[in-house]
């Protein structure tokens, strides 16, 4: 358990306080991050009772379960809808009223940390279920990619919000969802085909994809202003 509890624990963790360091200007409070980091972790349980009822809406549809449109379904629909909204909910109930989040990278912190939180729980389950064995797999950062796109697009919705201009807030609140949902889909879908072109095309995208976006990371930092 303790292996577990390690591998499932510190990866998350260095890469918040990696975050937290880029978070020159005002740090945020680690009380905060840490609940936002719990936030994250308890909404993994939302997004499985979610997934279990749109598992069973696509069976009641009859969709066949090994089909391509089932695969598509619940990778898309099911799956990273799921997941990518109830982290995203997990990141506001936890600080989008509160007096700290007050920087556009504020939003960044928060919801890669509200992803990690969700990760760290879910390769915990996991681990527990399949074994250590997974656990390199299960280092594949999709979660803070995902996080990292979320927040860069709340951190926009947010200063929209707080100026009056509600179309704007709405649209940068659908991308904050949108974007997540298609890298997530997409990800699992190319590796639940079996198609191993499909697999190894995903998995260098995705490595592609963390080096823009953590590279990105670095200048948002610099560039972060108060909203």
């Amino acid at each position: 358990m303790n292996v577990i509890l390690a591998w499932g624990l510190i990866p998350p963790i260095l890469l918040i306080i990696y975050m937290y360091r880029l978070d020159r200007i005002e740090k945020e409070p680690a009380g905060l991050i840490f609940k936002t980091f719990l936030f994250g972790a308890l909404s993994a349980f939302a997004a499985m009772a979610l997934e279990t009822l749109g598992e069973s809406i696509l069976s009641a549809l009859g969709i066949y379960e090994e089909s391509l449109l089932y695969i598509f379904l619940s990778n898309f629909l099911v799956v990273a809808v799921s997941e990518e909204l109830s982290k995203r909910t997990a990141m506001k109930l936890a600080v989008w009223n509160h007096p700290e989040f007050n920087f556009r990278f504020d939003a960044v912190i928060y919801s890669v940390t509200a992803a990690l939180g969700f990760a760290a729980l879910e390769n915990i389950l996991y681990m527990i279920s399949f074994g250590t064995g997974i656990a390199l797999a299960r280092l594949i950062p999709t979660h803070s990619i995902c996080g990292l796109f979320m927040g860069a697009f709340l951190g926009v919705a947010k200063t929209a919000e707080l100026d009056g201009n509600l179309a704007r807030r709405s649209l940068y609140m659908k991308l904050s969802l949108l974007i997540p949902i298609l890298i997530h889909g997409f990800y699992d879908f190319c590796l639940s085909t079996g198609s191993d072109t499909l697999s190894l095309f995903v998995l260098v995208f995705i490595f592609i994809l963390t080096i823009i976006s953590w590279s990105r990371l670095k200048k948002y930092a610099r560039e972060d202003q108060q909203i």
